[in-house]
């Protein structure tokens, strides 16, 4: 359970997320941007901060003008709707901030749970999405764990953490985070600020999101995908690369876009234990002309 609730730290158009249309909506959402040149939205994963990306985003902003999204729910940020819209709200609210700021299309990188919400639009809005780069992310997260998964079979066990979460006292809860984080960047000058971004976030939408993620099944929609993708995905002792290459490669089978790329001795948190290779892997996937 510990590594569990924390590996899918950092995921609806499709499916049967309930309605959105009477939940108020902020005018214009409250994401930091800098910089200038082509769009460029970075998204956290599950109880994740935007500082996820404060390794790269001002070397990106040299050349980019980057919107940091911060998901309402998570490290800090008040939820603004039912716990259970979570994705859909998450992903319509990047859409809204497209509209306020006159962004017609944008790149995109998402980290774990922002790499499923990525697919997310380039699947339901792929007018607004030039190219994707998916950073340790699957389109069926419960593949980690079983390749016979199915959002089905996945649903008690689903069902049964959700249970769990919202059960455990706030002490609980913070200890669970402090602990499986340390599965999740090796860069233990990281382990403080990551479980804190969970512990502050709101225990109910964080704990909506783990169901969704393990209950949403999105390969059968990537084989209608156009969109130029590019998954940086983490290998290390644990996860060696040649099991991470045949877990990413047959996950995503018929994306033909899909370029996949393995930065080795690292954790979930590319960006903290490798940042340099990191980097240059992202701006590599951002650089490269689509086919």
């Amino acid at each position: 359970m510990k590594v569990w609730t924390s590996i899918i730290t950092g995921l609806s158009f499709l499916g049967s997320t309930p309605a959105l249309a009477d939940q108020p909506q902020e005018a214009c959402p409250p994401y930091e941007t800098l910089g200038a040149g082509p769009d460029l939205i970075l998204t956290p994963g599950l109880g994740s901060s935007p500082a996820t990306w404060d390794s790269v985003k001002d070397a990106l902003s040299e050349s980019y003008k980057v919107h940091l999204v911060h998901v309402a729910g998570f490290a800090g940020r008040a939820p603004n709707g039912p716990p259970e819209t979570i994705i859909a709200r998450a992903a319509q609210e990047i859409v809204d901030h497209l509209d306020c700021n006159k962004v017609e299309s944008a790149l995109y990188a998402g980290h774990s749970l922002g790499g499923f919400l990525g697919l997310k639009l380039a699947k339901g809005h792929p007018d607004r999405i030039k190219k994707l780069v998916i950073v340790d992310a699957l389109p069926f997260f419960p593949l980690l764990f079983s390749p016979q998964a199915t959002a089905e079979t996945a649903a008690a066990q689903a069902d049964g953490f959700k249970r769990q979460i919202l059960g455990q006292s706030a002490g609980e809860f913070a200890q669970t985070q402090q602990v499986g984080v340390r599965s999740l960047v090796k860069n233990s000058e990281y382990h403080g600020t990551i479980a804190d971004w969970s512990i502050t976030s709101d225990r109910a939408t964080f704990a909506s999101a783990i169901y969704a993620l393990m209950t949403t099944d999105l390969r059968p929609a990537l084989k209608d995908m156009n969109t130029p993708t590019t998954i940086i995905a983490a290998s290390n002792a644990f996860a060696p690369r040649s099991r991470i290459e045949a877990l990413y490669r047959d996950a995503y089978a018929s994306l033909d876009t899909a370029d996949i790329r393995i930065v080795e001795d690292s954790y979930h948190f590319i960006m903290f234990d490798q940042p340099e290779l990191f980097e240059t892997e992202l701006r590599r996937a951002l650089e490269e002309p689509a086919d």
